[in-house]
C-alpha cells in the first residue's frame, strides 16, 4: 500500500483522468436516458445542447460522484495502510515471541508457565529435562499425583499475597537433578491483575554437593583441631569469636555454643579483655605471625602460664578475614624452669665451694710436693753418699738401712712426681683438636717396648680411631692406663694388651683390656682414689696415683671411666669422652 500512495501522490493526473472519463460517461448515460425513457428531445440534443437545468444537475451529480469517488479511494487505501500495519506488529510480535521463546528455552534455568487453575501452559526445554513434559497438565497431578494444590504449594502462595517465594526441594519427580531451588512469581496484567504464575526452577546438585563436601571438609577439620590437646580459637577481624576446639572448651570451661559469636570482653574480665584485645589489633595492624608469653584464666579458678601461637589469615579474594590462635601451657615449664634456676643457683654455690676447696687442695699439693723435695734431696743425697764413703765402715745392718732409707727416698721421689702430674692435669688449659687415639697408643706401646725390650707383649692395637679432646692430657691418660697393663702383665708368658672401641646405646666407648693380675671387683669400690692399690708394692710397684690421674684427665673431657676384672684373668678398662 505504501507503494500505491506513492503512485498516487507522483501521477495526479491519472485520478484526474479516471474521473474526467466517469464524468463523460454519466453525461452521456443521463443524455440516453432523458432522450428515450422521457422524450425530451434528441439524444443529439442532450449530449450537445442540453437546457440550462440539465447541465447544472449533470456537473452537480458528476462533482458528488466525483467526490464520493475520492473518498472511496482514500478509505481504501487508509485500510490497507491499518491492514499492512497491523501485519507488521503482528510479525514484530511474533519475531519477539519468538526470540523470547528462544531466550527462555536457552536459559540454563527450567521456567515454566502455569494459569490460576495450577495448570501447565508452557516449559522450556531446562524445565522438561529436570521435571519431565508435562504441558497442558495440572501441576499438583503431574508432580505428586494428588488431584488438588499441595499443602504449603509456593505458587499458591504467590497467587493469595502477590509475593515471590522461594523454596528448596529434593525427590523422585526430578529427572536429571538432585536438588533444585524454585522460585515463585506471579504473572500479571495491564490492570495489575494476576492472570498466571511463573516458576523457575534452578538445578543446585552441584552447590549442594560442594556444600556437601565443605560440610565434611569443616566436619574433619573440627575432629582435626579436636584431637590437638591445646586449645585453639579462631576469630573475625572484629575480635568475634568463630569457633574453638575441645580443649578450649576444658581449659576456659565454656562450651563452643557459649564461645561462638563472643568477644573477650563478654568472656572474660575487663583487666583481662584489655590485655588480649590489644594484642589481637596488634596483630590485625602487622598481619603474620604473633608469639608471645602470657597467662589464662582456667575452670579450676587458677591461672596458668601459656604461650599465644598466633597468625592471621585471609579470604579467597585475598583480604584480612580473621585470625586463629594456639595456646600452649607452659606452666610446668617455668616450674621446672624455676626449679633448674634454683638447682643451678644452689650447684654454683656448691661449685664455687668445691673449686676453692680443689684450689686450696691444689696448692697444697703443689706446695707440700715442693717443700717434700728439698728435705727429700737432702736425705737421698745423704744417704747416697753414706753408701759410696761409709759403706765399708758399716756392718751387714746397716748397709741394710742405709740402702732402706734410699729405697724410700727414690719412691718418695716418684710420689712427689706423680703429685705434681696430677695438680698439672687438673690445673692446666684445655686445648681441643681431633686426636688419633690409634696413633697415641702406637707410640706408647713402642716406648714401653724400647724400654723393656726383653719383654714380649702382644699389642692388638684397632686402626683409625680418632677422638675430639686435648691430645697432651689424652696421651697423658693413655700412657698410664697402658702403663698399668704393661706392669700388670709382666708375669704372663704370653702377655696381650688390646685397644678398641664399641658402641654402646649409641655413645662410642673406648677400652683397654690386657690378660695380666686383674683385680677383686669386690675391693674396686676407691680403685681411682689416689693412693689407693690393690697390689702388693712388691709384687708390682707404683705411685696408686695413676687411675687417679687418668679419671681426672676423662672428666675434663666430660667422659667417664670405669674397669672390670677378675683375679689372674686380666683387666679391662672403658671410657668415654665428649
Amino acid at each position: 500500500m505504501g507503494n500505491d500512495s506513492k503512485n498516487n501522490k507522483k501521477h495526479p493526473e491519472r485520478i484526474i483522468l479516471v474521473a474526467v472519463t466517469l464524468v463523460l460517461m454519466f453525461w452521456v448515460a443521463d443524455s440516453v436516458m432523458d432522450a428515450l425513457i422521457y422524450g425530451e428531445g434528441t439524444i443529439y440534443q442532450q449530449l450537445f445542447s442540453p437546457d440550462s437545468r440539465e447541465i447544472g444537475f449533470r456537473w452537480l451529480t458528476s462533482m458528488v460522484f466525483f467526490a464520493f469517488m475520492l473518498y472511496t479511494r482514500h478509505i481504501v487505501n487508509k485500510r490497507k495502510e491499518l491492514e499492512k500495519a497491523l501485519q507488521a506488529a503482528i510479525q514484530r510480535a511474533e519475531d519477539e515471541t519468538e526470540k523470547t521463546i528462544a531466550i527462555v528455552s536457552a536459559m540454563g534455568d527450567g521456567i515454566s508457565i502455569q494459569d490460576t487453575d495450577f495448570k501447565i501452559l508452557f516449559q522450556n526445554e531446562a524445565h522438561k529435562r529436570l521435571v519431565g513434559d508435562h504441558v497442558g497438565e495440572y501441576c499438583y497431578s503431574a508432580y505428586n499425583k494428588k488431584d488438588q494444590p499441595c499443602e504449603g504449594c509456593h505458587l499458591l502462595e504467590s497467587f493469595l499475597d502477590g509475593e515471590i517465594h522461594r523454596r528448596e526441594t529434593s525427590g523422585a519427580s526430578l529427572q536429571e537433578a538432585t536438588h533444585v531451588e524454585i522460585i515463585s512469581s506471579p504473572l500479571r496484567d495491564k490492570t495489575g491483575k494476576i492472570i498466571a504464575g511463573i516458576e523457575v526452577v534452578r538445578d543446585i546438585s552441584h552447590r549442594k554437593q560442594a556444600e556437601a563436601a565443605l560440610e565434611r571438609q569443616a566436619n574433619l577439620l573440627q575432629r582435626l583441631i579436636d584431637t590437638i590437646p591445646s586449645p585453639i580459637f579462631y576469630k573475625d577481624t572484629q575480635g568475634v569469636f568463630l569457633g574453638c576446639n575441645t580443649a578450649f572448651e576444658h581449659c576456659s570451661g565454656m562450651t563452643k555454643e557459649k564461645v561462638i559469636g563472643k568477644t573477650v570482653f563478654d568472656l572474660f574480665p575487663d583487666e583481662i579483655a584489655v590485655m588480649y584485645d590489644k594484642m589481637d589489633r596488634e596483630l590485625f595492624a602487622n598481619p603474620g605471625v604473633q608469639v608471645y608469653e602470657s597467662f589464662v584464666p582456667c575452670v579450676d579458678n587458677c591461672s596458668r602460664d601459656v604461650i599465644f601461637n598466633k597468625a592471621t589469615y585471609t579470604d579467597s579474594d585475598g583480604v584480612l578475614a580473621g585470625l586463629i590462635g594456639i595456646v600452649i601451657d607452659i606452666t610446668e615449664r617455668k616450674q621446672a624452669e624455676y626449679e633448674i634456676r634454683k638447682l643451678n643457683a644452689d650447684l654454683s654455690a656448691h661449685a664455687a665451694e668445691l673449686d676453692a676447696a680443689n684450689k686450696e687442695l691444689e696448692a697444697f699439693s703443689y706446695s707440700a710436693s715442693h717443700d717434700l723435695r728439698t728435705p727429700l734431696t737432702r736425705i737421698y743425697s745423704s744417704s747416697q753418699a753414706l753408701i759410696e764413703g761409709y759403706s765399708h765402715t758399716l756392718d751387714e745392718n746397716g748397709r741394710y738401712f742405709v740402702r732402706t732409707i734410699y729405697e724410700a727416698c727414690e719412691q718418695m721421689e716418684e710420689l712427689v712426681e706423680a703429685l705434681l702430674a696430677l695438680s698439672k692435669v687438673t690445673r692446666s688449659e684445655m686445648q681441643r683438636e681431633e686426636v688419633d687415639i690409634s696413633l697415641l697408643v702406637r707410640e706408647i706401646a713402642a716406648g714401653l717396648q724400647q724400654a723393656e725390650p726383653e719383654r714380649r707383649v702382644d699389642f692388638d692395637i684397632t686402626p683409625n680411631v680418632t677422638a675430639y679432646g686435648d691430645p697432651q692430657l689424652l696421651m697423658v691418660a693413655l700412657e698410664n692406663l697402658l702403663g698399668n697393663a704393661w706392669k700388670y702383665t709382666k708375669k704372663c708368658d704370653e702377655a696381650m694388651v688390646e685397644f678398641g672401641v664399641v658402641e654402646e646405646e649409641g655413645e662410642t666407648v673406648y677400652f683397654i683390656r690386657d690378660n695380666g693380675a686383674g683385680f677383686d671387683m669386690n675391693k674396686a669400690t676407691n680403685l681411682f682414689q689416689p693412693f689407693h692399690r690393690l697390689h702388693n708394692q712388691n709384687d708390682f710397684p707404683g705411685t696408686g696415683v695413676g687411675l687417679a690421674t687418668v679419671q681426672r684427665i676423662i672428666q675434663r673431657h666430660g667422659g667417664r671411666v670405669w674397669g672390670e676384672g677378675a683375679v689372674d684373668k686380666g683387666a679391662t678398662f672403658y671410657f668415654t669422652l665428649k
